[in-house]
């Protein structure tokens, strides 16, 4: 039972914080826009998912969108495709996918299909190459709405049902539906539009997504609005309220009015025009007061219709100088891609420069070098022959004393086997002799052994236990019976063990010791070395 309300709750946390994520971006590319941002507003513009904003989010939108791609064509589009060669040329894929991206919204924005298609097309093939599997769904969402555009709503439904194919994410799920609903919708296949939004809102009902159920709800409107089932819409628009957000009350009201104005209810429909006309948002403002105009002038009153119509033309005057504003920004905008390009070009001949006189230095230094090279190479044989010769010397000295070495290490040996501690010992005799099947060393022969070995062996002892604190003084007395080569039957026979006994008893001390002392050793070998 835990898991799946685990992943519930994973769910519904993603598709809020996603759905919080558009809704910030819609306020700061706003906010970039009134200050004449142009590039920050694009930034954000490709950021967000329109399928996931409120219907007033979603105005705001495109109000932004729209006036930030009204920009020259011919120049703007030469900068962008020059920036692009130039990208293909550094092998720079990041930025140019970005640049594709930009250059398939401007296509796409003024109904340019074929030339948005064809990049569209080089961003698929980009993807599929790089094999991310997000870019080539995003590709896939982009046709379904390209094909939507030029009427072709099969192709549309196509593409929208490879992305739910595709798509891993289930909580997702019910954009898609909404997606093919509202093609269906444009198809009149209103029975199937209506059970696709059932099925989206069913997965919004389980995610408790307030936000999208409330979206819906305003298609559900429009598809009974469409089928001329005026009460029914009304009656859907009135319960999508408890899903409704503050900012959600003008376009509310807005689709309230509409309603009660197809059901030839014109006193409600005023009413509910009136209170969207006082809204901040100028847009709804604006065709709340036209529809009021209207009303006014099929009422015989064209005094009243004349004032209504002036205010709305206020409010089109105030964004038609904010679309203004906007066009100057892009003409700006324009300068600075073209700025832009010329740096790059000025940086490429400064790199050009840059390596010529490179070159140049490189080969006065190789003229150089090779007269000094020159000079230098009777120096260099002369102290050659002399190194030879010292190396030989030393390889000689070197031999000398290694054999000197192996000679007081034989002696060295000769003496600890003639020792009386040892004589105990068979492995230690020259002349072998019957194996005893005990072998007893006192306290003072232990005494004997640590003092011989500290002597012959600087301080064997005293070195092992600094090196390695972990050992006891029964390890110690161990690893000393090892310096000396005891076999193992004459350990066994020592402390009255068998031979595996011993051999776990080295697999401790092999791992007090520690891999990075013992490197590849076997604690044999690292005793005799140490």
């Amino acid at each position: 039972m835990k898991f799946p309300l685990l992943l519930l709750t994973f769910l519904f946390i993603t598709a809020c914080t996603s759905t919080n994520r558009n809704s910030e971006w819609v306020k700061q590319a706003e906010a970039h826009y009134n200050a004449g941002k142009t590039d920050s507003v694009l930034t954000y513009i490709y950021k967000i998912n329109e399928e996931k904003l409120a219907e007033e989010e979603l105005r705001t939108f495109q109000r932004i969108k729209f006036a930030t791609f009204i920009q020259t064509e011919s120049e703007g589009f030469r900068q962008m495709r020059e920036l692009a060669d130039y990208y293909q040329q550094q092998e720079d894929t990041t930025h140019l996918q970005t640049l594709r991206k930009s250059l398939f919204h401007n296509y796409n924005f003024r109904e340019k299909y074929p030339q948005a298609d064809s990049i569209l097309n080089e961003i698929q093939r980009t993807y599929i190459h790089q094999c991310d599997s997000n870019g080539i769904l995003w590709t896939y969402s982009m046709k379904a709405s390209l094909h939507e555009s030029v009427g072709s709503i099969d192709s549309a439904l196509y593409y929208i049902n490879k992305r739910m194919t595709g798509e891993k994410n289930l909580s997702i799920r019910k954009y898609r539906y909404y997606q093919k609903a509202q093609l269906l919708m444009k198809t009149q296949a209103y029975t199937k539009a209506e059970a696709l939004l059932d099925s989206a809102k069913t997965f919004a009902l389980n995610e408790k997504d307030e936000d999208f159920l409330y979206h819906l709800s305003t298609y559900y409107h429009k598809l009974y609005t469409a089928q001329g089932q005026y009460a029914k819409a009304l009656k859907t628009i009135q319960a999508s309220r408890k899903y409704m957000k503050r900012k959600d009350a003008a376009s509310h009201n807005l689709y309230k009015a509409q309603t009660f104005e197809l059901m030839h209810r014109e006193d409600s429909a005023q009413y509910y025009y009136k209170v969207v006309a006082k809204s901040e948002n100028l847009f709804l403002a604006s065709e709340a007061i036209y529809h009021l105009s209207r009303l006014a002038e099929a009422d015989d009153n064209p005094e009243k219709a004349y004032l209504y119509h002036q205010d709305a033309t206020g409010y089109i005057d105030q964004v038609y100088r904010a679309y203004q504003s906007q066009a100057k920004n892009n003409a700006f905008n324009e300068l600075k891609w073209q700025s832009e390009i010329d740096n790059l070009k000025i940086s490429r001949q400064r790199y050009i420069i840059i390596a010529l006189s490179l070159v140049l230095a490189l080969s006065l230094l190789i003229a150089s070098g090779t007269i000094l090279f020159q000079r230098k190479k009777r120096k260099e044989m002369k102290t050659r022959q002399f190194m030879i010769e010292k190396e030989n010397q030393l390889l000689r000295q070197a031999e000398e004393l290694s054999q000197l070495r192996e000679k007081a290490s034989m002696l060295r040996e000769e003496l600890i086997r003639r020792m009386d501690v040892f004589k105990k010992v068979p492995s230690l005799q020259e002349e072998p002799i019957e194996d005893k099947q005990s072998i007893s060393l006192t306290k003072e022969d232990w005494k004997e052994i640590k003092s011989l070995l500290d002597s012959q062996y600087d301080q064997f002892t005293t070195r092992l236990k600094k090196a390695i604190p972990e050992l006891n003084t029964s390890d110690i007395q161990f690893c000393c019976l090892l310096k000396v080569n005891i076999s193992m039957q004459d350990l066994a026979n020592i402390y009255h063990i068998n031979k595996e006994s011993i051999s776990r008893r080295k697999q401790r001390i092999k791992a007090k010791i520690g891999a990075e002392l013992l490197k590849e050793n076997t604690l044999d070998e690292f005793i005799q070395h140490f």
